[in-house]
């Protein structure tokens, strides 16, 4: 019991059921000694996970070592295996439409695929769209087939889906947009304030609300201080990076560059 609150110490309450899968998935793996294939992570889940296959003396494996990659495959596995990238079961399923007439967007496409298919998004992994409109995403591959009989339309777009091989696979182009800010304080609440353009009261309340994520994690205390790397998403508004400090103003602000994709509000 000593063992476990040690490893627990160091994750927040809101982790806690995801430190107890995993721990699940490591003792899977002693028991039976055999490997264990995760769904689809997000890059924190990826940190618990090698965190816990490290206290554990398992072998930690990640599907792509793509920075451009964001939702990835873990397998966790004991000291015989020898992996194969094939065991990441992963296909990549391309969109096609007439991209000419029409424009697709990465919540339309998520939410055809959550919505049709009747699946969790731990299935899948990034949804990438490039410049030239061409969609793609991955799925784990036992549903692939699924999901090229089941998705015909998004929207009102007409779609049909098909296996893409590795050598065609596009790469995540997401487009930030760089901007300058000054920073009084780095509190999770000034910083929320001063890059969306909000009033305190306002950041506060989405703090509180549990609509912000630090590195993936909720965070609901707002004098949390915030460090040069940091990613902030913010559910209705998107998300941004800290990204680099440049010194500070002479009235003694941080001049930090900011590295955001936000969606534009409604006033």
């Amino acid at each position: 019991m000593s063992e476990n609150k040690n490893i627990e110490q160091h994750y927040s309450l809101d982790e806690r059921p995801f430190l107890e899968k995993v721990r699940g998935f490591c003792q899977l793996v002693e028991d039976r000694y055999s490997p264990y294939l995760t769904d689809f992570l997000n890059p924190r889940e990826i940190q618990i996970v090698e965190d816990l296959a490290n206290y554990y003396q398992l072998k930690f494996f990640v599907s792509s070592n793509l920075e451009t990659e964001e939702y990835r495959r873990v397998i966790i596995a004991p000291d015989y295996y020898e992996l194969s990238d094939d065991d990441f079961e992963i296909k990549r399923l391309e969109v096609s439409y007439a991209r000419q007439f029409n424009t697709l967007t990465h919540p339309k496409v998520l939410g055809a695929l959550i919505n049709q298919l009747g699946l969790e998004r731990q299935v899948f992994g990034d949804i990438i769209i490039n410049d030239d409109g061409r969609i793609q995403f991955s799925i784990a591959s036992h549903l692939a087939n699924y999901a090229i009989m089941t998705i015909k339309k998004i929207g009102n777009v007409s779609v049909t889906l098909k296996d893409v091989s590795e050598g065609n696979w596009i790469t995540n182009q997401e487009n930030y947009s760089h901007s300058f800010v000054l920073l009084s304080s780095m509190r999770l609440d000034n910083v929320l304030a001063t890059v969306l353009n909000l009033s305190r009261s306002r950041a506060l309340k989405l703090i509180s609300s549990g609509k912000v994520k630090l590195n993936y994690r909720q965070v609901e205390k707002a004098d949390q201080l915030i460090t040069i790397g940091d990613m902030i998403s913010v559910r209705g508004f998107g998300r941004f990076r800290l990204a680099e400090q440049e010194g500070f103003s002479k009235s003694g602000k941080a001049k930090v560059t900011i590295n955001s994709m936000l969606r534009r509000r409604k006033k």
